[in-house]
């Protein structure tokens, strides 16, 4: 059988990208295209590199589990939620397994086996399209896993010369406010904001004692702001004037740091205030 390498690598690069977006999509993770287009990469290259000569041995169930993680870890970043998107992602990959097989037993009505593995003797087109048709049902007709449409939306917060990007939720629930403008206020987990303050030592701890902390970073502007929380009777947090940009949109806001996970399996890293950020 003759296998064109570059068939090889396009075909993949097209599939793994639609997958990864759809595992995204469904895992309410943030569309970051360039880390698909990366973690797509990867898999492509593994594909090549198994009909390379003296290759044969990175076939094996251990290397394609490798590729595997290292495509998710490319695409959605090394953190507590990629566990889940990864199993998203492989649960997307076997639907599109069986819609692929679906289409080749009903073009010729019987099964093909080369060994004692099952053979898909489908074109290149017919594999692209069924992939977009996966993809496409997954944002269509599957509901989120976790959350309503939309509801996770991309924010980048930038301080000074370092920035980073994140996930946030929707939270119409979230009435945290600056009590000086009446500002709603951008709540992120701190570990998620670390990247912003380049050079300081940080720990949990160090949130609990939101005073001493904020004598700390003062050269940051600090500002301490009132909340309530369940099981919270009353508290502060650290807020630091950052550059907030979600949709397009850039103002200057409050970030708040918060001690504990706004999450329960790191799906989002930040809470907005419900609209106030649409």
């Amino acid at each position: 059988m003759t296998v064109y390498i570059d068939a090889v690598f396009v075909l993949n690069l097209a599939v793994n990208y639609l997958l990864l977006r759809a595992a995204a999509t469904l895992g309410c993770a943030a569309l970051r295209r360039g880390r698909l287009l990366l973690g797509a990469l990867i898999g492509s290259v593994y594909a090549v590199a198994v009909y390379l000569p003296h290759c044969g041995w990175l076939t094996g169930a251990v290397w394609k589990l490798l590729c595997g993680a290292a495509m998710v870890l490319a695409a959605y970043g090394c953190k507590r939620s990629s566990l889940r998107l990864g199993a998203v992602f492989g649960a997307v990959a076997l639907v599109l397994c069986g819609a692929v097989y679906g289409v080749q037993f009903l073009q010729s009505g019987r099964l093909h086996y080369r060994g004692d593995a099952l053979f898909f003797p489908v074109s290149f087109f017919t594999l692209l399209l069924t992939a977009a048709a996966v993809g496409l049902a997954c944002r269509l007709l599957l509901p989120k896993l976790t959350f309503s449409a939309d509801s996770v939306v991309p924010v980048t917060v930038s301080l000074g010369k370092n920035s980073v990007r994140l996930s946030a939720l929707r939270d119409t629930g979230n009435t945290l406010r600056d009590p000086i403008t009446g500002e709603s206020v951008l709540t992120v987990y701190w570990r998620s904001a670390l990247p912003l303050l380049d050079g300081v030592s940080l720990r949990q701890e160090d949130l609990a004692a939101s005073a001493a902390l904020a004598l700390r970073l003062k050269h940051l502007s600090p500002r301490l702001i009132p909340f309530r929380a369940v099981g919270v009777a009353s508290g502060l947090l650290l807020a630091l004037p950052c550059k907030i940009t979600i949709n397009g949109h850039t103002k200057t806001g409050l970030v708040a740091l918060s001690p504990t996970p706004v999450s329960e399996g790191g799906a989002y890293d930040a809470l907005t205030g419900g609209n106030s950020y649409a």
